[in-house]
């Protein structure tokens, strides 16, 4: 995702901590005159959305337009609302325009008429936000799932066909409880095969288990270090993830966002408006295809990783079913994908 940030410094702490904490998950976070952000403010700079706050959405929505933004999420404050121009209103129609807010406040922005549909605005965490940026901080997820739908609902069009990916041995080489950034390393074909998916219109989605945050072995915010690096890494071969979700829990807890739950799959699908009877899941344990069948749609194993060692599991007590079809690495999963086309699971 690619933000363009435009605000006057002493806007909203929440925003500010939070716009930070996008950065830090490898979002490419562009400043526009403001200290927000990792990024400068650059000349011509592209983005897909304009973040800022309820004092100038006009000049929010400018700036937006100006970097192509086809969306625009703002800090919103009852009393600023109120005191909107026409002109601010009607910034609010130039662009699929969403809106967060504190949890305190809810009731008085019902209460508001404004030019952004109750749907369209989400809740601030109940927690302080934090007195430096944190990206496993929940104002960050809260903020980033914004854009993300607001992105997804700009587009209007029925649920697209996706393709969800497990990371370790799929997408990057497998090292066990990987928490380093530094570790992080795309495997061969991998970058490549990802771009040409995204050039043929699928969404592209990680989930991932990440089991060491729940066992102790590390804290969520190297998840989101190491993710981060993921991002920067597809970046620099023109691949934009459309989302990354993951499962921080042991096998013992019973969640149903760990794979080969449906869970996470199920919040992206509601999120970036999928099809998941048409989407496949790829990646090299049983459990990723069972997963992409388990939410109806298709299940594909890859060889690299643990894959070749996966494939041999049929028949084994406790083995998920056999995948829809398996591959030698995600290149040639992807090349199957293009060819078969989306379809039902």
């Amino acid at each position: 995702m690619r933000a363009i940030v435009h605000a006057a410094p002493g806007g909203p702490e929440r925003m500010q901590m939070a716009v930070a904490g996008l950065a830090l998950r490898g979002h490419l976070v562009i400043g526009h005159g403001s200290a927000w952000g990792e990024g400068q403010e650059r000349r011509g700079a592209r983005a897909d959305l304009v973040l800022g706050d309820a004092r100038s959405p006009l000049r929010t929505a400018w700036v937006g337009g100006k970097a192509g933004a086809h969306a625009m999420v703002l800090a919103l404050e009852p009393e600023r609302v109120r005191r909107w121009s026409a002109l601010d209103r009607w910034a609010c129609h130039s662009v699929f325009t969403a809106g967060m807010v504190e949890p305190a406040e809810r009731d008085a922005m019902r209460a508001i008429p404004t030019e952004i549909e109750l749907e369209r605005i989400g809740l601030w965490s109940d927690e302080p936000p934090p007195s430096s940026p944190d990206p496993a901080h929940p104002d960050v997820e809260w903020l980033e799932r914004a854009c993300e739908r607001a992105l997804a609902r700009h587009r209007g069009r029925a649920p697209r066909p996706a393709v969800f990916l497990d990371r370790d041995g799929t997408i990057v080489v497998e090292r066990g409880y990987l928490s380093d950034p530094s570790e992080i390393e795309l495997l061969p074909g991998a970058a490549r095969a990802l771009r040409e998916l995204k050039a043929a219109g699928y969404p592209l989605v990680v989930v991932s288990n990440q089991s060491g945050v729940g066992r102790g072995l590390f804290p969520a915010s190297r998840v989101h270090e190491a993710m981060a690096r993921l991002r920067g890494l597809l970046r620099e071969h023109g691949v934009e993830l459309d989302g990354i979700y993951f499962c921080p829990h042991r096998p013992d807890e019973g969640c149903a966002c760990r794979k080969p739950g449906t869970a996470l799959l199920e919040r992206a699908a509601d999120d970036l408006r999928l099809d998941l009877k048409r989407s496949v899941m790829v990646g090299d344990k049983r459990l990723d295809p069972e997963t992409g069948r388990r939410a109806g749609g298709l299940g594909l194993l890859v060889r690299t990783g643990y894959g070749r060692d996966e494939e041999q599991r049929s028949g084994e007590e406790g083995a998920e079913p056999r995948p829809d079809a398996a591959f030698d690495d995600l290149a040639a999963a992807a090349r199957w994908i293009l060819e078969r086309g989306p379809g039902e699971g």
